[in-house]
């Protein structure tokens, strides 16, 4: 089975955003420029298929409207200024991009450890058979670079940081609410460069993931490229290009 985690984690450069504790206290999230994403395209280098554009539509309040990958769209309507609810054909587009379809692959048991500046570093992953018995488990240890997220003010825009801190918002086809729970613990607030996922049995390498970003003076990536390998030790190639609000 080829790894959805390093596919993913690759799709969009890493996609995943920054975590917000209900205190604001997170330096490295605040700090930053407030850059709006509108347009990521990756681009797979061994299979045109696998190419995507994420495009992010706004409002004149500065709120995201829509979110579509070419496939699927996210609708995102308010009230009282707060996201009410997500609809469409990718009722969870954006949901999902950022953060839990990185993890599809397996089922996420915990984090395991955190660094200093709240990244997650070790999480313990399972896959489970078709009766739902789980018949091996995982480490995947992340490292970052002292970058931080660059989709926090994007997601910011429609209201997800929010939910996220209040985990009370009741999606169209959501995750439940403890699904929101894990998202949250998941999520740094730091650009990952690398992932490596061991077999907790063997402790061989199944899968690693290795990103070099190209930075704008504000610390902005505007581009990637990703190598992937898996188990088998294929090696995947991928390139990310980002485009941000003028």
């Amino acid at each position: 089975m080829k790894n959805k985690l390093l596919t993913a984690l690759a799709v969009l450069s890493f996609l995943s955003f920054a975590s917000c504790s209900s205190d604001d206290s997170n330096d490295t999230v605040n700090n930053t420029t407030e850059k709006f994403i509108t347009k990521i395209e990756f681009t797979s280098n061994e299979d045109a298929s696998k190419n995507r554009t994420l495009t992010v539509n706004y409002d004149n309040n500065g709120r995201v409207t829509t979110a579509s990958d070419g496939s699927g769209t996210s609708l995102f309507t308010y009230e009282g200024g707060n996201l009410d609810n997500i609809t469409g054909s990718g009722s969870q587009l954006l949901v999902n991009d950022v953060t839990s379809t990185i993890y599809d692959a397996y089922e996420v048991g915990e984090v395991l450890e955190y660094d200093n500046n709240d990244n997650p570093v070790k999480v313990k992953l399972y896959e489970r058979d078709y009766d739902g018995v789980i018949w091996a488990s995982y480490t995947a240890t992340i490292t970052y670079d002292s970058k931080p997220n660059p989709y926090y003010h994007t997601l910011d825009a429609a209201g997800i940081i929010d939910v996220l801190d209040q985990v009370e918002l009741n999606f169209s086809m959501a995750p439940q609410a403890e699904e929101i729970v894990m998202a949250k613990a998941l999520l740094p607030a730091n650009n990952p460069v690398k992932i490596v996922v061991k077999d907790d049995e063997t402790n061989a390498v199944t899968a690693e993931v290795n990103a070099v970003y190209q930075y704008s003076s504000d610390n902005y990536p505007v581009s990637a490229s990703i190598t992937e390998k898996d188990r088998y030790n294929n090696i995947y190639t991928h390139s990310a290009v980002y485009t941000y609000m003028q």
